[in-house]
């Protein structure tokens, strides 16, 4: 395993640094706004005032680590909406704590770093769909209605997603109108912005927008609307290293459960990231490689002051559209967010609150991906009611509940289709490479006929998978197929699909339009 950055590197022009340069300026300008805001919704403001601090830190330091270290060309990294949930009830949680999560995002490193030597990536394409869905979804949710607070301005409370529902009735009557005002003026930037030209940041410019009209309603409306300066007072930019020794002071064993979960995420999230930027370019990244990168990543961002970090896939795609051509993209990014953190934190008090809760609300929107999550409900009752069941237990109760719930029912719903088990052999007779495949597709047994698959189209530019005593075919085998189909498309090949019954055709057209 080597990082992707050294293998980039061969061959590596001068044109390519001006890429590289011109697209870790234009992340490093979406990621500061969102880095704030993921920072000050991670940490509960009676826990720590340095939340602001905490995110910022982790896109610098994490955002580094996973383009220097990482086995992907294109992953940012830094923090993510998709921790949010879990690391406020963690460091709420008075057996954890700022310390306490400090130390856990530490051994989740070990753990991941662990994962990529041990070839753990190569495991974890086997992860059922719908579950990956169902907590994203679930996590999407639960983020969305942790904003309403800021956004309406309501004094409320509450950790847990009911005890925060129920918080904003109680508290309805301390509704602030300017509040809202100014949250939903950041809200159309962010939503409307990126529809007129993609490149537009449109955190940056929502950020810029809603601090003038909060200065403009402040100074001369005599409104109150809620800043960053009124909630934190000044905030000064800096690293926050960690004071191993207080680490006596901390209930070890209340940490390895954190790690795991943050581990587990981190890994899930990072591979995910890195397997679309593979799709929008064409190109590989080592899997392995990638958890080493993040787990590295997750132990400095920790020992320095920051946050448990995974890939960003909003911010991934960013780069790749501005033109990035190596992992350099990244670490530019992370050099310019620091750039920016020493430079602006004396005008970062004058922000309000607000806006942060409509970026974010932007965010949970698209990372919960509402209409896939509505079709593939759709798709079959067995992949249906393993979808709901996670999605259900993430926002009810947590990660946890949600992933352990999710692979109890699939393993369940699945003990048919684990018997069956499929069976692959190539049609000697045919004018050109074609698979027959027998059985059922599911998500255990996925990778196995794409691996079969690309062994063929090694040596052609065409096979033909012949599908006609296939039974069904799961989320995950459709999912997989369909990835694969796009990937080879931009390489110029090409896959001919034969023989499948109407319910794969459906599912292969209607879902993941396949042809």
């Amino acid at each position: 395993m080597k990082p992707q950055l050294i293998q980039s590197l061969k061959g590596y022009k001068k044109s390519d640094l001006l890429h590289d340069l011109t697209a870790g300026l234009m992340v490093a300008i979406i990621a500061l706004p969102l880095s704030i805001a993921l920072g000050i919704q991670s940490v509960p403001s009676e826990v720590s005032s340095n939340g602001i601090q905490f995110g910022i830190i982790t896109a610098i330091v994490a955002g580094f680590f996973i383009s220097a270290l990482g086995g992907s060309k294109h992953q940012i990294g830094g923090p993510t909406a998709a921790f949010v949930v879990i690391l406020y009830g963690y460091l709420a949680n008075p057996d954890v704590g700022v310390l306490g999560l400090a130390i856990a995002g530490v051994m989740a490193g070990v753990l991941l770093i662990l994962m990529g030597v041990f070839r753990v990536g190569s495991v974890m394409k086997y992860f059922p769909y719908p579950i990956t869905i169902g907590f994203t979804t679930g996590i999407g949710i639960t983020l969305l209605i942790g904003q309403l607070k800021d956004l309406c301005g309501f004094r409320s409370g509450g950790t847990e997603t009911i005890e925060k529902l129920v918080s904003y009735a109680q508290n309805i009557a301390t509704f602030d109108l300017a509040t809202f005002g100014v949250g939903v003026l950041g809200l159309l930037c962010v939503i409307l912005l990126p529809k007129l030209n993609k490149k537009i940041p449109a955190a940056f410019v929502a950020l810029i927008v809603c601090t003038g009209a909060t200065l403009l309603l402040n100074g001369f409306a005599n409104t109150q609307i809620a800043t960053i300066g009124s909630k934190y007072g000044e905030v000064k930019a800096g690293f926050f290293p960690v004071d191993l020794g207080a680490i006596g002071e901390v209930k070890l064993s209340a940490l390895i459960l954190p790690a795991i979960v943050i581990a587990f995420l981190c890994a899930i999230e990072s591979l995910l990231s890195a397997t679309v930027a593979a799709g929008m370019t064409g190109t590989t990244f080592d899997a392995n490689q990638e958890l080493v990168g993040q787990g590295a990543a997750n132990i400095f961002s920790s020992l320095l002051g920051g946050l448990p970090a995974t890939g960003a896939i909003a911010r991934t795609a960013a780069s790749i559209e501005n033109g990035a051509k190596s992992p350099l993209a990244g670490i530019f990014h992370a050099l310019f967010v620091l750039v920016m953190y020493f430079a602006l934190m004396n005008v970062v008090k004058y922000i309000p609150l607000a806006v942060f809760s409509a970026i974010l609300i932007s965010v949970a929107i698209n990372m919960s991906r509402f209409p896939l999550f509505i079709k593939l409900t759709r798709f079959g009752v067995r992949d249906g009611i393993i979808l709901l069941a996670t999605c259900a237990l993430t926002v009810v109760f947590d990660l946890t509940y949600g992933v352990l719930g999710g692979v109890l029912v699939t393993l369940i719903a699945n003990a048919k289709n684990i018997a069956v088990g499929v069976k692959i052999c190539k049609e000697e007779t045919a004018p050109t490479p074609t698979l027959v495949a027998k059985g059922t597709l599911f998500f255990l047994n996925a990778n196995k006929l794409i691996d079969a698959l690309a062994r063929e189209l090694e040596s052609s530019d065409t096979v033909t998978l012949d599908m006609r005593e296939i039974e069904r075919i799961d989320e995950t085998a459709t999912e997989k197929l369909a990835t694969f189909n796009r990937k080879i498309k931009t390489q110029g090949k090409t896959l001919d699909l034969i023989g499948y019954n109407d319910t794969v055709r459906q599912r292969l057209d209607k879902y993941f339009k396949v042809f």
